[in-house]
């Protein structure tokens, strides 16, 4: 007679998928994760995948570095004159210590449901962004738009310099100077 596995806990179950997740990522893109993948290296059966997530497309904004905390709540927590600088570390610390993963999550972007769950998950950075630039002292006549515009930018920026996983202290250093000197001659008076 088969024994059964004992039962995980719910916050230990979801934190075994995403971690399995994220390893599977190091070596192949989103597109190619199946749920029993997942779940044969998280070492739980596909049913415990079900009861966290509705599918794969789900798991994607779960798999985000900063899902527990995110950046935005965090430059938002700090000073306002600080907020700048608090943005641009906080985004070339996350890429680079998660460039490769970002790059495999940014990649399933082409599926039509990861990118409305990601899209979701990037409500509030685009909100804060819009936001930065509608007070610029010259702002763009569609702060919307000039926000999705730097989204688009920083992502393309940060996954080419970090998506290899190249997080070397140089590679931090001039990405935090060149989105510093894009910020100060956008907010410049």
């Amino acid at each position: 007679m088969s024994q059964r596995a004992p039962r995980v806990p719910a916050t230990e179950a979801r934190h075994r998928i995403l971690a399995a997740a994220r390893e599977l990522l190091l070596d192949r893109p989103f597109a190619a994760l199946t749920v029993g993948d997942v779940m044969a290296r998280a070492g739980l059966t596909r049913t415990v995948f079900y009861r966290h997530f509705e599918g794969l497309p789900q798991l994607a904004p779960e798999l985000l570095p900063d899902a527990d905390d995110p950046l935005v709540d965090q430059v938002l927590r700090g000073s306002p004159e600080d907020l700048i600088d608090t943005m641009i570390t906080g985004l070339v610390g996350l890429y680079a210590e998660n460039g490769r993963w970002l790059r495999a999550i940014d990649a399933a972007a082409a599926d039509p449901d990861v990118d409305a769950a990601l899209d979701r998950a990037l409500v509030g950075p685009r909100r804060l962004l819009e936001t930065l630039v509608a007070d610029a002292p010259d702002p763009p006549p569609n702060p919307r738009e000039f926000a999705l515009l730097l989204m688009a930018t920083h992502r393309a920026y940060l996954l080419d310099k970090f998506g290899s996983g190249n997080d070397s202290p140089d590679n931090r250093h001039d990405a935090t100077a060149a989105l510093a000197t894009l910020w100060r001659r956008l907010l410049a008076k």
